[in-house]
């Protein structure tokens, strides 16, 4: 049966041709599916807030006025390489004898002072009409030609200012998208830098870019089976991380930290697919019932930085899980256990020599997301533990089964190496 939604049927009645189709996708897909307060900042919260709007309107001001401040000048003896990669990517292009700056839609008062006040203005206009804008106003022509504005404007700086390449967290979001497709139009090689575990594999997403720049070499695996040239895929490492695990990792009951399993408010480019937000607290409290049955009688529980642990809370049993507010780093540092579904902080949990236990229960083949598992965690990989209902989650805390993290190397390289960039960049 064809895919019935909204954005392909305006495709289809050619109210968006393909690649305004393709690079609004995202946005407009927030539009329709990123509301409920499950999540922390739902669009219909930003659009009714007042507070929101003004924190628009100020970083409109702040981009207007950008003029006033004093013009940087590029260091003409480095090539230039704009980059909003996550992590602690930039620090180490830079340390690569490469000129990084920040691109114009990211608020980065040292980088605006590279562009044109009229450039970053524009950036922030368009940032606003995306989150206060009705739905007919950002598929109309009259907002197309402020895009159409946007890529001439900064088509003009990339040759103005000779920028050597663009490297990208996404190749999803509409300003890293046009900005792939501007640089290719213009023989400008683009670099997607990986952020984390995929969710999923498609011919679409992950591929827009010349080059794919992944963890490990299994990441690099995984995308050659899903279709993505061999060629285009560089191994680098992860720049977080530089010290391998002891290979010792603690399993205990004593501090769990239980993550939430979490809905996106933006489908992937392969489809929609409708969850349902009932089935987030039905994950959680299945994991309370298994971990019960171990006479364990508190858990943390950390949400998805997308999430409002408010909303959780009014669902679940309070004295059984506690939110768990801190850092990343100190939480995982302090827990004896982590039991989530597929998620970065499975590699991450690995570092800092803790068992991650993935619990994704599983129904006619679809997770409880109505979702199909990506690799490694359907079961291609069996050095992954992953449970699939609760009689497997309790096999697993009783036997203690732990990853084997033998597996660390696979997926993430060390050192972290982004030497084969340079000699790849625009002279």
């Amino acid at each position: 049966m064809e895919q019935i939604s909204l954005l392909h049927w305006l495709k289809k009645e050619q109210a968006l041709n393909d690649e305004w189709y393709d690079c609004l996708r995202f946005e407009l897909d927030k539009h329709i599916y990123y509301y409920g307060n499950h999540f922390k900042r739902p669009l219909e919260s930003i659009q009714t807030d007042k507070k929101e709007k003004a924190k628009y309107e100020l970083k409109r001001f702040a981009a207007k006025t950008k003029g006033r401040f004093s013009k940087k000048q590029f260091d003409k003896s480095k090539p230039v390489v704009i980059s909003n990669a996550y992590f602690n990517f930039n620090e180490e292009l830079s340390a690569a004898d490469v000129h990084v700056i920040q691109p114009p839609w990211v608020v980065n008062l040292d980088s605006w002072k590279y562009y044109d006040a009229d450039l970053i203005s524009l950036c922030a206009k368009i940032k606003k009409l995306f989150a206060f804008a009705p739905f007919n106003y950002l598929v109309s022509k009259e907002f197309i030609n402020v895009l159409e504005e946007f890529s001439r404007k900064f088509r003009s700086f990339i040759l103005e200012k000779k920028i050597s390449a663009l490297v990208v967290p996404n190749d999803e979001s509409f300003f890293e998208n046009i900005s792939i497709k501007i640089f290719k139009e213009l023989g400008f090689p683009t670099f997607f830098f990986l952020h984390g575990l995929p969710g999923g594999y498609n011919s679409v997403d992950g591929n827009r870019s010349d080059y794919l720049i992944v963890w490990g070499k299994k990441f690099k695996e995984l995308y050659i089976r899903n279709g993505i040239s061999e060629k285009k895929i560089f191994v680098s490492g992860h720049p977080s991380y530089k010290n391998s695990t002891n290979g010792q990792l603690r399993f205990s009951f004593e501090n769990i930290l239980v993550l939430t399993k979490t809905i996106a408010g933006s489908p992937h480019s392969d489809g929609a697919i409708l969850s349902d937000r009932g089935n987030l607290i039905v994950y959680l409290r299945s994991i309370q019932k298994v971990l019960q049955k171990m006479d364990v009688k508190q858990v943390r529980l950390r949400p998805h930085p997308s999430e409002n642990i408010e909303w959780y809370m009014k669902f679940l049993d309070k004295d059984f899980f506690t939110p768990d507010p801190e850092s990343l780093t100190n939480s995982l540092n302090k827990s004896s256990l982590v039991i989530g579904s597929v998620s970065s902080v499975f590699l991450e949990a690995l570092f800092y020599n803790v068992n991650y236990l993935v619990y994704e229960p599983m129904y006619n083949g679809k997770n409880i997301l109505n979702l199909s598992l990506a690799p490694p965690f359907d079961g291609t990989d069996n050095r992954i533990p992953v449970a699939y209902d609760e009689e497997s989650l309790l096999k697993f805390l009783c036997e203690k089964k732990c990853v084997d993290t033998q597996l660390l190397p696979d997926y993430i390289q060390m050192p972290f190496d982004i030497s084969f960039i340079k000699p790849l960049l625009k002279k």
